[in-house]
């Protein structure tokens, strides 16, 4: 096995011939440098120098060992390098959960600004529903999440990122479609598309607990997971739904979306990592990821 320390020595004396200035150059005396290439020579069993007096030259061995030699440094720099860049953050694997609605415009903008500051990090895309995630996180499938905040046995940190209202969405032409906004109660027993319990907990949580406490009596039509398939069923005149305000982005021809009037409840994105995660390229991307939301949120 080659000395690291041995080889440096051969490359530098190889590099200046002459074994004082080689010695100067690692900033050591020549007797400990003679004694490092005796070494590495018998380490290797040819002989890398002639000896001359007091000059030396390269051996045919030496000469064909320095083209290699130089390249096993410049490997090992770099390899200390890429290690140093690791143990910061710098470099590495993010493994990163989202939902659809993060994947429109959060996510992209995000990866933009990631590219900037942490290049060498390797982001792994996987779109999954916000109760998919959290199935993810105890599974150790993904390292950070974008999703609606869910309750969860494990250990999970949660900072909120974005927000935004709900609202309700109507088959064109649907009676309610005269209103400008539409107060809860006027939702009574018409049919509704509602989200899953399961797949779709987080919305359907919070809608039916809203629902409720204004004494809406509901129609359930379906439980649908995806906010593409109960758009599909609005505009099919299968119901109504309340949806995030972002649904408005699908642009679903024959569904027209009204805001809901005097009620203020929102729908919550939130960034979600392990309480123990240590790895640092996840740090660093979390990090960055909390000063980018953060500057946005003030500008």
């Amino acid at each position: 096995m080659l000395d690291l320390g041995q080889v440096r020595c051969f490359v530098a004396a190889a590099t200046e011939l002459n074994f004082r200035r080689a010695a100067a150059l690692l900033n050591m005396t020549q007797p400990p440098l003679s004694r490092q290439i005796q070494l590495l020579e018998d380490n290797v069993g040819v002989m890398l120098f002639e000896r001359i007096g007091r000059t030396v030259k390269l051996t045919t061995e030496g000469r064909v060992f320095l083209a290699d030699a130089t390249s096993l440094l410049n490997f090992a720099e770099q390899a200390e390098s890429t290690v140093r860049r690791a143990s910061k953050g710098k470099t590495g694997r993010v493994r990163l959960g989202f939902t659809g609605a993060a994947g429109y415009e959060l996510i992209p903008e995000l990866l933009v600004a990631a590219a900037d500051v942490l290049p060498e990090i390797d982001v792994v895309l996987l779109e999954l529903v916000s109760a998919a995630q959290i199935e993810a996180f105890a599974a150790n499938t993904i390292d950070l999440g974008f999703l609606r905040p869910l309750p969860s046995r494990q250990k999970l940190e949660f900072l909120l990122v974005d927000e935004e209202p709900l609202i309700v969405a109507l088959p064109k032409r649907h009676m309610l479609c005269q209103f400008e906004q539409i107060a809860l109660k006027q939702l009574d027993e018409h049919p509704f598309i509602m989200h899953s319990p399961t797949q779709g907990k987080y919305f359907h949580d919070r809608i039916m607990g809203m629902l409720a406490t204004e004494g809406v009596n509901l129609n359930i039509a379906q439980y649908i997971d995806q906010t593409p398939t109960i758009l599909s069923l609005v505009r099919a005149g299968l119901g109504v739904a309340t949806l995030p305000a972002s649904a408005q982005r699908f642009h679903y021809d024959n569904v027209e979306f009204r805001f809901i009037a005097q009620h203020s409840i929102q729908a919550e994105m939130s960034m979600a990592w392990r309480a123990d995660q240590d790895n640092p390229a996840v740090i660093a991307f979390r990090l960055m990821a909390a000063e980018y939301f953060a500057r946005k949120a003030r500008g």
